[in-house]
């Protein structure tokens, strides 16, 4: 990777954060520049490769030893998203409750214990955050997350309810309906949690779960191989769809919905889906569209995992690791906001990815080192090579390490 000679311009929200202290604010743009453009994004790689950072000591004290708050710088980034047109927050939107794992190695990490990755199929060593995520028909982006640990009293449910009162009554997300995958819709408490609020869910329902049913109580697979589904168009897409008001076990009476996606591919399987949501008069065809937003939050997962260093973070310390991944949603709202930012994209295609801001930001990586060349006019090409591998060689602040990070 070329060494980064300059924050990117992404990162300039960030001299208006009243939380952080003009050191502070040097200190988060050069690690969100790293966390975007290092080939590196432990903390060791992104002091070695900004050549802004003043060393890597300096930036693990900005990451575990300096007072700012880092809930608070979270809610000026909701803030600042909510000043442009193309990143606004609506009744309209959604909000996702999800979780998700990520591999590790370390076994005195914070959190870190064996995991079910539904990505990977399988039981991983990890850690597990729960988060909740914004997305409407124009733009997508994280709002809050809390660390799951296995040995703590708080399950998954508390930490999603920890969550929502953040959301609802400090942030003020004005989003009307929650999305959940299975987990989620599992716990009776946290639906009627979210209905406490005034607000509506949608979510799928394991197909094990209990419907009352011809005056029995069956289970909803059992269901759906008596009834008659009936076909409708939904955005270019057909569907085979059943849906009644239906009392299902933990959740009492709520809207069921049985839908299987037509296809005219032989090999590709469409399993039947069950939904149930407490829009009781909602259309089907409401409830497919709405559920369809739940997909931007698993693309933020892919991004944040491969270009964005979700877990890269080597911290023992808790703070620090939640420091990391508060800076983390950060580099991905800042690039939601840069000048090749597309906010126009559907909801259930991967133009909610980031790949292009990504583009960007390399090539303002690569503009911003010609620029440092062109302002040495006087010397010669090796002589400035040999400044810029003295420069990357010792921007952690070691004092003899040889190498060369391209």
């Amino acid at each position: 990777m070329l060494p980064i000679t300059d924050f990117l311009s992404c990162t300039e929200p960030i001299d208006e954060f009243e939380s952080l202290s003009s050191e502070q604010q040097h200190h988060a743009k050069t690690y969100t520049t790293g966390l975007v453009a290092a080939s590196n994004k432990t903390v060791a790689g992104i002091a070695r490769e900004i050549l802004p950072a003043q060393g890597k000591r300096a930036v693990n004290k900005f990451l575990t030893e300096y007072d700012w708050d880092e809930d608070q710088v979270n809610h000026e980034r909701l803030e600042e998203l909510q000043k442009h047109g193309e990143t606004r927050w609506s009744q309209d939107g959604y909000v996702i409750l999800d979780d998700s794992v990520t591999d590790k190695t370390g076994k005195e990490l914070p959190g870190v214990g064996k995991f079910y990755d539904h990505a990977e199929g399988e039981t991983v060593w990890g850690q597990n955050l729960v988060y909740a995520f914004y997305a409407d028909d124009k733009t997508a982006y994280p709002l809050a997350f809390r660390l799951y640990d296995d040995d703590d009293d708080q399950s998954k449910y508390d930490l999603a309810r920890d969550i929502i009162d953040e959301l609802e009554d400090e942030v003020g997300v004005p989003a009307d309906t929650y999305l959940m995958d299975s987990w989620f819709t599992h716990d009776s408490n946290l639906t009627e949690y979210i209905e406490s609020y005034g607000k509506d869910w949608v979510g799928p329902l394991r197909s094990n779960r209990q419907v009352t049913y011809g005056g029995e109580e069956i289970r909803v697979d059992a269901l759906e191989e008596r009834i008659d589904k009936t076909e409708r168009e939904i955005d270019d897409e057909t569907y085979k769809i059943w849906t009644q008001k239906r009392s299902i076990s933990e959740l009492d009476e709520v809207r069921l919905l049985i839908a299987e996606k037509v296809t005219e591919k032989e090999d590709e399987e469409n399993p039947v889906r069950y939904f149930a949501s407490n829009k009781i008069d909602a259309p089907s065809e409401h409830l497919i569209r709405s559920y369809s937003f739940r997909w931007p939050v698993e693309v933020f997962f892919e991004d944040s995992k491969q270009d964005l260093g979700f877990g890269d973070c080597e911290v023992r310390d808790e703070g620090g690791a939640s420091r990391h991944w508060h800076l983390q949603m950060l580099a991905y709202s800042l690039l939601r906001l840069g000048p090749e930012s597309n906010a126009s994209g559907t909801q259930c295609s991967k133009a909610s990815s980031i790949q292009v801001q990504l583009e960007y930001a390399l090539k303002e990586v690569v503009y911003n080192l010609f620029s440092w060349v062109r302002d040495h006019p006087k010397q010669a090409l090796d002589e400035l090579m040999e400044e810029i591998e003295h420069l990357f060689l010792h921007s952690d602040g070691s004092d003899g390490s040889k190498g060369w990070y391209l």
